[in-house]
């Protein structure tokens, strides 16, 4: 007798123009265990032959149940993202960084909020 695991289904919890902000936030799903997809990571070969936004990086969480914890990283993670500024300064080792990026590239210290 076989025995069935329930299906778990993707979910997409967020697409951009800037695939840099996707991994960045995939990251921070994989720090918390969430497994998580992008799609589309490659698409900026088809701009041009597809409507722009069907090539859009979208970042998708590979089991459902991790979507709503997912979805409010993602909230509270948006609300810290500075949308106007522009370079920040480590304060662990003084790299600077543009404002995309949320880690030290140097020593791995979070951008302030």
């Amino acid at each position: 007798m076989f025995t069935t695991s329930p299906v778990t289904t993707m979910r997409k919890v967020f697409s951009s123009h800037n695939l840099v902000e996707v991994e960045s936030f995939k990251e921070l799903l994989e720090q918390e265990h969430i497994p998580s997809w992008i799609k589309n990571q490659r698409g900026s070969s088809l701009a041009g032959e597809v409507p722009f936004a069907e090539v859009f990086p979208e970042l998708w969480v590979l089991n459902d149940d991790d979507y709503p914890a997912a979805r409010e990283l993602w909230e509270h993670w948006r609300a810290a993202v500075p949308s106007a500024s522009t370079d920040w300064t480590c304060a662990g080792c003084g790299e600077s960084h543009e404002r995309d990026f949320t880690t030290c590239w140097q020593c791995g210290r979070d951008r302030p909020t």
